[in-house]
């Protein structure tokens, strides 16, 4: 019996229980926002986001955008957004289409301080091998001020470096 018992396996030799911490990646994105502030049309965007995985469907994001639009009286006018969402996703492999829903603040050149930004999102995440590295494209619809008398499409693709 003494042998049995010392020779099976022991508390300490059991493998240390993994913790998994959530996936995080960045990515830049580009493209084009079709805005209606002060002067409607169409013209470049550019942004960061930074994301956490909080399991196989939800994920939490930061964002930050800017454009850089004509004014409808002459002039320019910058937009810069920073905002957080949650999105969803639906997990089929490679493959991760999203929605997604978020609030933020906007700064606009034109107006003082900062007003809300509202935004919803859909687009897809997909993962290239190595599964460091992903495309997205993405459309994100925002509203901007109280009233939301401003409004942004926000066409962008980009890349992402996950860790």
């Amino acid at each position: 019996v003494a042998l049995l018992v010392a020779g099976g396996p022991l508390r300490a030799q059991d493998a240390p229980a993994t913790i998994e911490r959530p996936r995080r990646a960045v990515t830049l994105v580009g493209g084009v926002s079709q805005y209606d502030l002060s002067g409607t049309g169409s013209t470049p965007i550019l942004g960061a986001r930074y994301e956490v995985e909080r399991g196989r469907v939800l994920l939490t994001e930061v964002a930050f955008g800017t454009i850089n639009a004509p004014a409808q009286f002459g002039g320019r006018q910058r937009l810069t957004t920073l905002e957080g969402q949650l999105q969803a996703q639906l997990p089929l492999g490679p493959v991760r289409p999203y929605l997604g829903a978020g609030a933020g603040v906007a700064s606009l050149t034109n107006a003082p301080g900062v007003v809300l930004t509202v935004s919803g999102a859909a687009g897809t995440r997909v993962a290239l091998p190595g599964n460091r590295w992903e495309l997205r494209g993405e459309l994100r619809v925002r509203g901007v001020t109280r009233e939301f008398t401003g409004s942004a499409a926000e066409w962008t693709g980009g890349l992402a470096y996950r860790f």
